[in-house]
C-alpha cells in the first residue's frame, strides 16, 4: 500500500485550543489530511464517518481519560496512535504502550520531532499492511475476517449472529492462548452492543460450541480456562 499524506486522514484530539491549532496547522502544512476534535465527544462523533491512520491523542481530556479513548479508536480500523501529554513518567509510558500506543510525546510538543514520530508511525503501518491476517484456519474451518463468514473445507457455511463471530474471531486470534471474558466482551460490544446486553459470553460461547463441537457437552475446540475464559484449542 502506497498513500499519498492527503490520503492518510489523521485526527488531533487536544483540549487546549492554542496545541490543536498548533498541530494541525503544521501537519496540514506538510500535506496531510487532518481532522480535530476538542476533546472525546467530539473524536467519537468524528469516528461515525472517518477511519483515520492516525491518531495523535492527549492523555488528559476534559470529559476522557485518553487511554480509554485509544481503546475505542482500536475498535474502528485499528489506527495508529501516538500519545500527547504534560506527563512524563514511566507509569505512563508503560500504559500507554499497553493499551496500543506507537509511540509518545511530551508538552511542550517540538514539531519537528512530532513529524518525525508521525511519519514513522505512518510507515510501520504501511509496511504492516500487506500482511495482514484475513482469515483463520482451525479444525477444519475457515474464518474469513473480510466476509465474515465461517466455512467448512468443502466450503459450506456455517452461520454466525455477529456476536458469535466476533468471539471466534478474537480466539482464532489468539490460538492456543487463554482470552479473558473482558477481553472478548469488549470485541463483540465494539460490533454489536444490544447482543451483548442481552445474552453474556457464556452464552455466545456455548451457542458457538453447538454448532462447533461434536459434542458440545465435552468440548474439544472452545475450551473453558477457569478463572480467566476462554481458549480456542
Amino acid at each position: 500500500m502506497n498513500l499519498q499524506r492527503a490520503d492518510m486522514p489523521i485526527v488531533v484530539v487536544e483540549d487546549s485550543p492554542e496545541t490543536r491549532h498548533l498541530l494541525v496547522e503544521y501537519l496540514r502544512q506538510q500535506g496531510y489530511r487532518v481532522h480535530e476534535a476538542a476533546d472525546g465527544a467530539a473524536f467519537r462523533e468524528l469516528l461515525r464517518s472517518l477511519t483515520p491512520v492516525l491518531v495523535i491523542l492527549d492523555i488528559e481530556l476534559p470529559d476522557t481519560d485518553g487511554l480509554t479513548l485509544a481503546r475505542e479508536a482500536h475498535r474502528h480500523g485499528e489506527p495508529g496512535i501516538i500519545f500527547v501529554t504534560v506527563r512524563d513518567n514511566d507509569f505512563d509510558r508503560v500504559a500507554a504502550l499497553e493499551l496500543g500506543g506507537d509511540d509518545y510525546i511530551t508538552k511542550p510538543v517540538n514539531l519537528r520531532e512530532l513529524l518525525a514520530r508521525v511519519r514513522s508511525v505512518l510507515r510501520r503501518r504501511q509496511a504492516g499492511a500487506a500482511a495482514v491476517t484475513t482469515s483463520y484456519q482451525f479444525h477444519g474451518y475457515r474464518l474469513d475476517l473480510v466476509r465474515r463468514e465461517l466455512s467448512l473445507a468443502d466450503g459450506e457455511r456455517v452461520p454466525l449472529t455477529a456476536g458469535e463471530f466476533g468471539v471466534l474471531a478474537v480466539l482464532a486470534a489468539h490460538r492456543g492462548q487463554p482470552v479473558e471474558r473482558g477481553y472478548l466482551l469488549e470485541a463483540v460490544t465494539s460490533r454489536d452492543p444490544l447482543e451483548v446486553s442481552e445474552r453474556t459470553v457464556d452464552t455466545l460461547v456455548r451457542r458457538l460450541r453447538c454448532k462447533l463441537e461434536t459434542d458440545p457437552r465435552h468440548p474439544r475446540l472452545v475450551l473453558t480456562v477457569p478463572g480467566v475464559g476462554y481458549r480456542l484449542a
